[in-house]
């Protein structure tokens, strides 16, 4: 007799609370991998969340503080300014170019002074749309001579035609330079500005508007950047560091932002939010931000110190620390004087030397800049510089240049328009300490 056998799975529904220990541990693993995606999915989610509130914050209008103008304080201008005394001072900003000798200077009757070594008398700039000039800055790598100039209607951009072979409009001409003007809605009244790397970009920031523009002038293009979106407030001033990676950009109203900004990202980081940032400094190597508050004495340096690695959020961490304070008496060469409130710093370039003008004295003081220990920056002062004509002067603006390859000037403007060129041969930390007698 024949016997067959049914295997009972055959014919018997599949009993699910009964599965090989094989099936188990792969639904483990796969809710593992699910879970593990979810997860990745959430974060790649709220990254993308994060940058297009980022394109929001720049490709929506700015808003306009309409407190912060001219007509609603007609001091603000020379509060803000780098200058001692805008309003009135025969030299409200000095600037050199950064490869030649040119000095340019900006008067009280909103002229251009352009000077070279090789001639006695500087070529004047002036237009009827150059009213209360506040900065300059030359243009780097130009074929011609360009020189950006902030003022009311926004940004005069002159270009010096003999070193061009194209044909400009003649209405444009004002002698032997062309002049362009840059114009945006409520940007005006310009308070600083910064030329990028090669040139071809301007970053302006004004009065009245929350955002910072970027100008291309040879493309006639421009972008509305906005540092901090949960401020109206403007911004009057901006510090590129040497090495172009990082913008500071201080508010009108209190605190500043760094911003990291290249092709693909922008971040920022808000830093001494309770007070205006009166005047800040990079020093060359790029390692700190020297700054001071308005109403202070005391001088920080801001450094950065790398970055928090957070999952997909990196993030800048940038230490504030204090270096001195000049409430006490400062004493150099055996003189003794009280500096008080510091107006605006002004950095040698080869980061020797630094210079101060202060809100309340008549003289420059000289610093050397010792950075020799990693993360740590010290101010040793070596001279009170004073005006070398008689008569009531203080010094209203400051500025380091190349004069030749053996010697660099510091230029001081004076309020009776007098200018004053105080030149410096150190090469070297070391030189600088054997020439000052500083240990």
């Amino acid at each position: 007799m024949e016997r067959t056998y049914e295997f009972p799975e055959a014919n018997q529904p599949y009993n699910h609370n009964h599965q090989p220990r094989c099936d188990v541990f792969e639904r483990i693993q796969t809710e593992q991998t699910l879970n593990l995606l979810s997860n990745l999915a959430h974060e790649y989610w709220k990254w993308f969340l994060q940058k297009l509130a980022q394109l929001k914050s720049l490709c929506f209008w700015p808003r306009c503080n309409i407190g912060l103008t001219l007509a609603g304080d007609p001091q603000l201008l020379e509060r803000i300014s780098q200058a001692r005394g805008w309003k009135t001072a025969a030299i409200r900003y000095i600037e050199f170019h950064p490869t030649t000798s040119l000095m340019a200077l900006l008067n009280n009757q909103d002229e251009v002074l352009i000077y070279d070594k090789r001639s006695e008398c500087p070529i004047k700039l002036q237009s009827v749309k150059q009213r209360d000039t506040t900065c300059a800055a030359f243009r780097p790598w130009s074929h011609s001579c360009e020189l950006a100039v902030g003022c009311a209607a926004g940004i005069c951009l002159w270009q010096d035609t003999r070193r061009l072979n194209v044909k400009l409009n003649i209405r444009h001409m004002t002698g032997t330079h062309h002049l362009q003007v840059l114009e945006d809605a409520a940007h005006q009244y310009v308070t600083s500005m910064q030329w990028n790397e090669d040139g071809t970009i301007l970053i302006t920031a004004a009065l009245g508007s929350s955002h910072i523009v970027l100008w291309e002038p040879d493309s006639q293009q421009k972008i509305h950047l906005i540092p901090n979106p949960e401020s109206s407030s403007s911004f009057s001033l901006l510090r590129y560091s040497p090495d172009f990676q990082v913008l500071f950009c201080a508010s009108c109203d209190a605190g500043a932002s760094l911003c990291q900004l290249n092709r693909s990202e922008w971040r920022s980081k808000k830093v001494l939010m309770q007070h205006r940032i009166q005047t800040a400094v990079w020093t060359p190597c790029g390692s700190f931000l020297l700054l001071v508050t308005d109403g202070s004495t005391r001088i920080y340096s801001c450094t950065n110190n790398g970055e928090a690695t957070v999952f997909l959020f990196p993030q800048p961490l940038w230490r504030v620390e204090l270096v001195m304070d000049l409430q006490e008496v400062t004493t150099c060469a055996g003189q003794q004087r009280y500096c008080g409130e510091p107006q605006t710093f002004a950095m040698d370039p080869l980061g020797i030397y630094m210079a101060t003008i202060f809100k309340a004295q008549s003289f420059v003081l000289l610093w050397l800049l010792d950075n020799s220990r990693p993360g740590a920056v010290r101010l040793l002062p070596l001279e009170f510089i004073f005006c070398n004509v008689d008569g009531d002067q203080y010094p209203t603006c400051i500025a380091f240049g190349v004069f030749s390859s053996q010697a660099r000037w510091l230029v001081i403007c004076w309020n009776t328009g007098h200018i004053q060129r105080y030149v410096i041969t150190a090469k070297c930390f070391k030189e600088a300490q054997l020439i000052h007698n500083v240990k």
